[in-house]
């Protein structure tokens, strides 16, 4: 996103003064040198306050004593905005905000005359709108609950590299020192380095819809099929009814394998036979098909029978086994009581002397040792028969259950027997009888129209299908934008562009690989001689971390000014980067100094303090001047003299800073 600062202004409360503009160049590393106390870390705080940040941290004092509005122009590809935002006064923020925006060119005199009121949501909106950013939400299942959709505010952590981060071990990017942003920084990370898109976004937002419907889908499925599956005694009974009563054609001797589905498709022709034909005829074969069926129920019965009565006596013995070895544990028990005297005993018994009659032998002696021996055999039995035997207690459990099972089988066969049995009786005198079988046929419809009632019909396997089908074009598109947009590829270049711009600061290990940990929001450094890798914070020295995160800083910015689509501003706001070899005291410039190395061989620190503008000007080289860097510093102008790109905006010392001398 091309979003550049083109001036920073402040509006006093004295109206009768003068508005105070900073004007910055576009494409040029621009620098604020100058004094302490005089503005320049509030810089910072007024350009983020005036992108819609949440609260107010331009610091109290004079600054805020004497500004009314603080505001900014900025150019982006299509317009120019300039955004104001009110003082807040004795709150911490404020959301009173003034907007005025206009395709190209822009009068900072116009947007002051006709001040277009807003407030701070409506203009983070439309700062999302400008970057690109959709209210897509982040996949629900990111583990940290950071999931509403990215903000422009977001980006923040790649514009800012204030005083306390831009030497911090701890924290390598702007507002990452608190956790709710560093949270969110985790989650929109991918996103705006290009690991995942809008499209990405909306394509998983979808994926997680489609799946919900889909378990909803399959739910509703399986209870209906477990509802019908209920019925699967009474179909049988009515398929055997069927059989007597000669309606079944092409009767079936492997039905006892039909589901329910197989047994309403038989059942339902016998519907539609009877409607076609009212009087139907007897079918041949019945009685012994009949009769077939009543001998395979009856030996159904007798195995099932047989198979409890194996499994009871199993049981049997297996609980005898389990209650033999409780009362083994037990007589152990008692004996070690019996025995615990022995090792006292055995303690006390020191000599050769009989401790009772106190005639010398060893007999008394060898006994209790006996006796001490065999209490220890005694222990080891116990505790090994004292050791919970799972593997008896399950399979007494498992048995119990197959019985359990088994008598739930005998009582559904026999149920069918009773029906048969029932029915057969009155079958002998009214096997031809029209009225029953006209009562049974209606009876039957009634059935059958119950359980389609609850039935599964071929729409839920197609809507099931659809779904699978949406579900799996949705899949192999997002598995297509990742593996075109690799975000381990994509961090491999960046970190490849990081250890670039480390060989051009101050680092102690400036051929040591660096790689960007997007997890832990943080560097680690490869060593080249050895395995080893370390985390930022343990590289030690200030200026190691100044000099890693400023690297950090422009590859970033050097990767987002090269993506096709890219939400993070193009600017980059630095200060203070030389508060690691500053405060010293620098001396002044005079007639024998008059050039860079006259001025650096007093001090080392500025020959070191020089390579951050080297650094910099470099990377608006590489980016062709798509990144506008903004630096404020106490180093004087002759430290940065004779790097192209660099352009001095203001020095303020003396009486020059950011609240003009005429509205104290």
């Amino acid at each position: 996103m091309k979003l550049k600062i083109k001036s920073v202004f402040l509006l006093p409360k004295d109206e009768s003064k003068n508005v105070r503009i900073v004007e910055f160049s576009l494409d040029k590393v621009n620098v604020i040198t100058g004094e302490s106390h005089k503005g320049k870390s509030a810089l910072v705080h007024i350009i983020d306050y005036c992108l819609g940040s949440d609260k107010c941290s331009i610091p109290v004092g004079v600054i805020r004593e004497k500004t009314e509005w603080f505001g900014l122009h900025l150019i982006t590809d299509s317009t120019e905005l300039v955004l104001f935002r009110r003082e807040p006064g004795n709150h911490t923020s404020t959301g009173e905000m003034i907007m005025y925006e206009k395709a190209g060119a822009l009068d900072l005199n116009e947007a002051l005359e006709k001040k277009p009121k807003a407030n701070r949501d409506v203009v983070v909106n439309r700062l999302n709108q400008l970057s690109g950013l959709s209210n897509e939400r982040f996949d629900e299942n990111v583990r940290n609950g950071f999931t509403s959709a990215a903000s422009f505010r977001d980006t923040s952590a790649f514009q800012f590299q204030p005083q306390h981060i831009v030497a911090n071990p701890y924290a390598l990017f702007y507002k990452a020192d608190t956790y709710e942003h560093q949270q969110r920084l985790k989650t929109t990370f991918p996103l705006f380095i290009g690991a995942i898109n809008n499209e990405a976004l909306m394509l998983e937002r979808e994926i997680k819809s489609l799946e919900a419907n889909l378990k909803n889908l399959q739910g509703q499925l399986a209870a209906r099929k477990k509802a019908i599956d209920t019925w699967l005694n009474n179909l049988k009974a009515l398929y055997s009814r069927s059989i007597q009563l000669g309606l079944m054609k092409d009767i079936s001797t492997n039905n006892e394998q039909f589901d329910t589905s197989q047994y309403l498709e038989r059942l339902q022709q016998v519907v539609n036979g009877f409607r076609d034909n009212p009087i139907p005829d007897f079918q041949r074969g019945t009685s012994e098909v009949d009769v077939e069926r009543q001998k395979k129920l009856e030996d159904e019965e007798r195995r099932l029978q047989g198979e409890i009565s194996g499994r009871k006596i199993r049981l049997l013995k297996l609980q005898k086994l389990s209650t033999s070895t409780t009362q083994y544990k037990q007589t152990v028990t008692v004996q070690q009581k019996r025995l615990e005297p022995v090792s006292w005993f055995k303690k006390k018994l020191t000599d050769e002397y009989c401790p009772f009659c106190e005639s010398k032998n060893e007999t008394a002696k060898k006994q209790i040792e006996m006796l001490h021996v065999y209490n220890q055999n005694l222990e080891t039995v116990s505790n090994a028969i004292n050791t919970p035997d799972v593997n008896l207690d399950k399979e007494i459990s498992e048995v119990k259950e197959e019985i359990r099972s088994l008598e739930i089988d005998l009582s559904d066969v026999r149920e069918v027997m009773r029906d048969f049995y029932r029915k057969s009786d009155a079958e002998k005198q009214k096997r031809q009888s029209i009225e029953e079988i006209y009562r049974f046929v209606g009876r039957l419809e009634q059935q059958l129209e119950n359980v389609e009632a609850i039935g599964v019909d071929s729409s839920f396997d197609n809507d099931i299908k659809a779904l699978e089908a949406q579900l799996d074009d949705k899949r192999e598109k997002l598995r297509e934008i990742k593996s075109k947009n690799s975000q381990q590829n994509i961090l491999r270049k960046i970190s490849g562009l990081i250890s670039t711009y480390v060989a051009m600061l101050d680092i102690d290990r400036p051929t040591d690989a660096v790689e960007l940990d997007i997890t832990n929001l943080t560097l680690k450094i490869l060593s080249s001689t050895s395995s080893r890798q370390d985390y930022l914070w343990e590289v030690g020295s200030g200026a190691n971390w100044m000099g890693y995160h400023l690297s950090t800083a422009f590859a970033l910015h050097e990767h987002f000014s090269g993506a096709k689509q890219n939400p993070v501003p193009s600017f980059l706001f630095i200060d203070q980067p030389s508060q690691v070899y500053f405060p010293k005291d620098i001396p002044k410039v005079n007639k024998n100094i008059k050039t860079f190395e006259d001025y650096s061989s007093q001090l080392d620190d500025l020959t070191q303090t020089r390579k951050i503008f080297s650094a910099a000007a470099n990377c608006l080289t590489r980016t062709k001047g798509n990144v506008q860097i903004i630096i404020v510093e106490h180093a004087p102008e002759i430290t940065w003299q004779g790097i192209n790109n660099i352009h001095l905006v203001e020095e303020w010392s003396g009486d020059n800073a950011l609240v003009p001398r005429e509205w104290l």
